[in-house]
């Protein structure tokens, strides 16, 4: 089932209360994405585990104790803390991120949105894209929005598909409900310069596009791209707007960013993914800038901007520039002093490129790649797909897929219009990757369904490797499916069986499966596909190779030419099961065809994706069979270089086989 995650702000509020008291408060407060903890090594496993390079973590506590900030001060992830604490103990100083000790809720809540926002801006500087790599070479992201918006979107989403997936993925969140519901009833595009403001209205622009736009996750992009069209419409040349365009935006910045400003020249251009709020106000600027440092290697920084070539809109004190608005850097000063205290901030001056002088640098790219025989297609992620109701699920994280994969859709379920509260807690802890709560609020459901012992099952298996369990779980949900549940029922149980090598049983349950999906009207070919893909490897596992292969080769077509949209990662999972079976039946040849075509597949679509290394990998192994050691040698030798994670299991497999190649050869030498 492929899923992806509708993800937040791009800043956690954790919240770590050993009584479990403050959580209301703060959810009736804030809509922000909100965790609670009593337990402070899950807590810290959760920061370290769920926050990336371009997020940040913001604690609210009730504890005093020194051990527990001293936890979060250590933690890279961690932006700051918050006490709510009526307890009148002095906090060592050296705790940099702790902002403050405060009585009550309504102390604590002013200066938590301040911070939200001051992180915002943070994030914002800390998404600067430069023209060039340091090797002279285009950076692709850096058009990315260019190309983004010229792009023809075949599907295009509308705001009710947006309302659609947050209700789904936020259901358990009654604040966030309550701010899509307004959203969805009030909102005019006329008047969307309102629903850009944290305090009043965080959703979806705060809650979402914010972290969307400096990631490029287009996904949420997809879904909010009516929005950010419509802000973009209100943008106007502010050159011709009689108010003053100059602008300053003070933050913090890595050393190593502001090193790489310095050495640019002055047709350098950098690009903020953004939206870009400056303030009008130095002061305002600076006093951001100069802001307590509480993270190592970053310096104050203040952008001083001229913006009169920029696209932009006037709010108040606040001049909001389009989206990946394209700057010269003219200089940078290092380290001016200011104020009585003669803080030390570095100024790095800024003037929007013009719109001739932009439009003429992207039309020489794209000629540029296009004489290369490169499209705009090869720039931008396959086109966006309208998200099914189970793909909110799955949060992606670190190179990991933290969701099962076989965990049931609740599309067209009967019973999914009444779902529990342990099941709605469940779910949540599933999207957070806890996977021991998940199963334990399933387990408090008195008389399960069908839906909750395949999910419990497939948490069982996947995650918590306890196959008997997950076995278990599958069968009594058996005993209570009908129609579609029985045959989604069944392709479980043969995985697990598959797992436990009961092969026949498995071949059993898959056939029965792919039978029911066979006479199903209409059909439904991503599923028939991936109930072949289960019994193909079932045959396989029993030395059928002849069936094996036909499933294998059944599944691709149908994965090929019916499956929509076309999912190049599954095809090139079937061609990868191909190879191995027809290696096995001794048809080098074709074997080695299959799997080339798989690896070539993956390496266009699966940047970054261990599957890229795997598939180098296998046709190392290949060439390493037939006795090509120098084409073995090269195929090792990418799978390493598209896999640097020290302990993958697939380098360390590559590892071993280059170790094997490197003996035979010396085997060979006289």
């Amino acid at each position: 089932m492929a899923t992806t995650a509708m993800k937040g702000s791009g800043i956690h509020v954790v919240v770590f209360d050993e009584r479990d008291k403050i959580l209301p408060l703060i959810r009736k407060a804030i809509i922000e994405s909100i965790t609670s903890f009593n337990y402070l090594p899950a807590c810290m496993s959760y920061i370290d585990e769920m926050t990336m390079d371009n997020e940040t973590t913001i604690v609210v506590t009730t504890s005093i104790d020194d051990r527990v900030i001293k936890t979060f001060e250590a933690s890279n992830s961690i932006e700051a803390v918050f006490i709510l604490s009526t307890t009148r103990k002095e906090i060592d100083k050296s705790f940099t991120k702790v902002v403050g000790v405060y009585p009550r809720m309504d102390n604590l809540l002013p200066v938590l949105f301040e911070t939200l926002d001051i992180v915002e801006l943070q994030l914002n500087a800390n998404s600067i894209l430069f023209h060039r790599n340091l090797d002279g070479g285009d950076n692709i992201d850096f058009y990315f929005y260019n190309l983004w918006l010229s792009h023809e979107i075949n599907q295009k989403l509308t705001r009710k598909d947006l309302i659609e997936q947050a209700n789904i993925f936020y259901r358990s969140k009654k604040q966030m409900h309550t701010a899509i519901h307004e959203f969805d009833t009030s909102y005019n595009k006329l008047d969307i310069l309102n629903w850009i403001h944290r305090s009043d209205r965080a959703f979806p622009y705060h809650i979402l596009i914010t972290n969307a736009l400096r990631t490029h996750d287009q996904h949420i992009l997809g879904l909010t791209r009516f929005f950010i069209l419509d802000l973009t419409r209100q943008l106007k040349p502010l050159s011709t707007i009689q108010m003053c365009s100059q602008g300053y935006y003070g933050t913090k910045l890595p050393l190593s960013v502001v090193d790489r400003f310095e050495q640019q020249t002055s047709r350098d251009i950098i690009s903020f993914q953004c939206f870009l709020p400056v303030t009008k106000t130095r002061a305002n600027a600076l006093a951001v800038a100069v802001r307590p440092t509480r993270r190592r290697k970053m310096i104050s920084v203040l952008f001083k901007i001229d913006a009169s070539n920029a696209l932009g809109v006037h709010m108040g004190d606040i001049i909001l520039l389009d989206m990946a608005t394209a700057f010269y850097i003219i200089g940078v000063s290092r380290y001016a002093g200011f104020g009585s205290a003669r803080e030390l901030v570095t100024i790095i001056q800024l003037v929007a490129v013009d719109s001739g002088s932009k439009q003429q640098l992207y039309e020489e790219f794209i000629e540029k790649k296009q004489s290369e025989g490169r499209s705009i297609d090869e720039f931008l992620i396959d086109t966006i797909p309208l998200l099914k109701s189970d793909d909110m699920y799955k949060r992606q994280n670190k190179n990991k897929s933290d969701t099962p994969k076989d965990v049931p859709e609740l599309k067209d379920d009967p019973e999914s219009k009444d779902i529990s509260e342990d099941e709605i807690a469940g779910d949540e802890f599933i999207a957070h990757g806890e996977w021991d709560q998940a199963i334990n609020a399933f387990s408090r459901i008195e008389d399960p369904n069908v839906r909750v012992l395949n999910k419990a099952g497939c948490l069982l298996r996947e995650h918590l490797q306890n196959l008997p369990g997950a076995l278990e779980c599958h069968e009594q949900a058996l005993r209570k499916a009908t129609n579609r549940e029985k045959a989604d029922t069944l392709m479980h149980l043969g995985t697990v069986n598959n797992d436990m090598r009961q092969h026949n049983e498995a071949l059993k349950c898959y056939s029965q499966a792919l039978q029911w999906y066979e006479n199903e009207k209409p059909k439904d070919p991503a599923t028939i596909a991936r109930c072949l893909v289960g019994l193909g490897n079932a045959h396989w596992a029993c030395r059928q190779l002849n069936e094996a292969l036909d499933c294998a080769q059944r599944a691709l077509t149908i994965r090929e030419q019916e499956v929509k949209p076309r999912n190049d990662f599954e095809i090139a999972g079937c061609l990868g099961n191909m190879g191995n079976i027809l290696h096995d039946q001794g048809d080098m040849e074709h074997a080695l065809s299959c799997a080339q075509r798989a690896a070539d597949i993956l390496s266009q679509c699966g940047k970054n994706d261990p599957r890229v290394a795997a598939a180098y990998n296998n046709l190392g192994a290949m060439y390493l069979v037939c006795g090509d050691y120098s084409k073995a040698r090269e195929y090792f030798q990418r799978a390493l270089d598209s896999l640097p994670i020290e302990n993958h299991p697939y380098r360390i497999s590559t590892l071993n086989n280059i170790a094997r190649l490197n003996a035979i050869e010396k085997g060979q030498k006289p």
